[in-house]
């Protein structure tokens, strides 16, 4: 008879694990703020040369939309490097993680005692799964594809040009982008929970039934839409993760720090809000990894082996 785990009790489990393996979470978090570092004095680098010697910049940054209009259109270039200064940092922050989730399941999993034996079922897990996980992102390439296809849907129907022209206050931009982008991220957060699943899935069987990774993404695909729970509760973690970002922009806003003191301390309190964000991720890993325990075992693949007879 399957388990069934209820909201709080895969919430209460991810609690734990925050709390259990905290050393594993400031390691993932210390990885990302390298990757994060590196593309921000890139990204500064850039900035500076098309902006530094522009004033009008700095109103730009505080607000001012039509500074900003006007930053945009007289450094296209710079901008356009920027954005693929960007792309090509998501695009390797994409590769680590499937070693560091690798990594993570497995210590969740595993439950190791002991920083040697956590940092050992760490490396080895990332190690196992990370080619798996490879193939898991080719799996999900259909499902990016469908949310794209929503999003321009969606932006092209509730953002037009004509509907952007008519807008005259943040709060009518913010709800417009909104609801233009909202069928595309459903379907995003469907696939993402997918792919949480799956990794789920292959960490814990990797060992005894080797499955195959499309089957696996098919089972999972199934499994996920079967039990809403899996979404609400991935939800309830983006949630918390909006809300985070929310309100630090909330509270940074209007308030302008100059000087190499202001640059440290926003610097410190963005880290601190990028640790916050990473230890929510942390708490719904184990949230899934704990639903994903109770799922039955993927069927055995039967080798038929054939032994001829030898005639004497």
């Amino acid at each position: 008879m399957a388990i069934r785990l209820s909201l709080g009790e895969m919430i209460g489990a991810g609690t734990r694990a925050v709390a259990r393996y905290t050393g594993t979470l400031l390691s993932v978090f210390i990885a990302q703020a390298a990757v994060t570092i590196v593309c921000m004095l890139a990204v500064t680098s850039v900035l500076t040369d098309a902006f530094g010697h522009l004033p009008l910049w700095d109103e730009a940054v505080d607000g001012d939309l039509v500074a900003l209009v006007y930053c945009v259109r007289f450094a296209e270039a710079s901008l356009s490097a920027t954005a693929g200064v960007v792309m090509w940092s998501v695009l390797l922050w994409v590769v680590i993680s499937w070693f560091l989730v690798g990594g993570v399941n497995n210590v969740l999993a595993q439950r190791p005692e002991g920083r040697g034996e956590t940092a050992r079922c760490f490396g080895a897990g990332g190690s196992n799964t990370f080619l798996a996980y490879a193939k898991l992102a080719l799996c999900s390439i259909p499902g990016w594809l469908a949310a794209t296809a929503l999003l321009l849907w969606g932006f092209d129907r509730f953002a037009s040009e004509e509907r952007m022209m008519v807008i005259l206050t943040l709060p009518q931009l913010v709800g417009t982008l909104l609801l233009a982008a909202l069928p595309g991220l459903f379907v995003l957060h469907i696939v993402w929970t997918v792919t949480d699943y799956a990794r789920v899935e292959l960490t814990l069987r990797h060992d005894s039934h080797e499955p195959s990774v499309v089957m696996t993404y098919l089972r999972t695909l199934a499994f996920v839409l079967k039990r809403p729970i899996t979404l609400a509760h991935g939800g309830l973690g983006w949630l918390a993760f909006l809300l985070i970002t929310v309100g630090y922009m909330w509270l940074a806003a209007g308030h302008s720090m100059y000087g190499a003191g202001g640059a440290v301390t926003l610097f410190v309190i963005r880290q601190g809000v990028a640790l916050a964000r990473s230890a929510i991720r942390f708490g719904v890993l184990g949230g899934q990894l704990e639903l994903g325990k109770t799922r039955p075992l993927p069927p055995r693949r039967i080798v038929e082996t054939k032994v001829e007879s030898k005639k004497a």
